[in-house]
């Protein structure tokens, strides 16, 4: 179970570094998206302002492609994580039954065992009694 945890622990940590990836990416979009519209505002640009519009409309989109994708990635990893240790769990509960089971086997063998061995002991004494009282009842 220890391994699906560390798993747990990774596939987070993995998804926090994408998370962190994906918004530096936005703030460095956005911050050049300004950037671009301030300087476009003050100086002369060849470009036409429907493709200044579209490059910003691509690149909003790429990114949000980016982390869709990302959480994709990350759901995938998580629903495997969850079965595996769904799995170990499983797996385990299976190896206690069994275990349970033979202990239990084991101790009703033991009993049955201890008693057989009881019930032939009490009959030899019974036997043994009267052997010694037609003995007695002989002499």
């Amino acid at each position: 179970m220890t391994a699906s945890i560390d798993q747990f622990t990774d596939i987070t940590r993995r998804s926090q570094e994408a998370w962190t990836t994906a918004t530096r990416l936005w703030v460095d979009y956005v911050q050049s998206m300004t950037d671009t519209v301030a300087s476009s505002d003050t100086a002369a640009s060849n470009a036409t302002p429907t493709a200044s519009v579209q490059r910003y409309l691509d690149g909003y989109f790429d990114i949000a492609d980016k982390m869709l994708s990302d959480q994709r990635e990350f759901a995938q990893h998580w629903i495997n994580a969850t079965m595996r240790a769904g799995a170990a769990v499983t797996e385990q509960a299976v190896r206690a039954t069994k275990s349970v089971s033979a202990h239990t086997a084991n101790g009703a063998e033991a009993v049955i065992t201890n008693g057989a061995e009881a019930a032939r002991a009490t009959g030899e004494q019974a036997a043994s009694s009267v052997r010694n009282a037609r003995q007695a009842a002989t002499n």
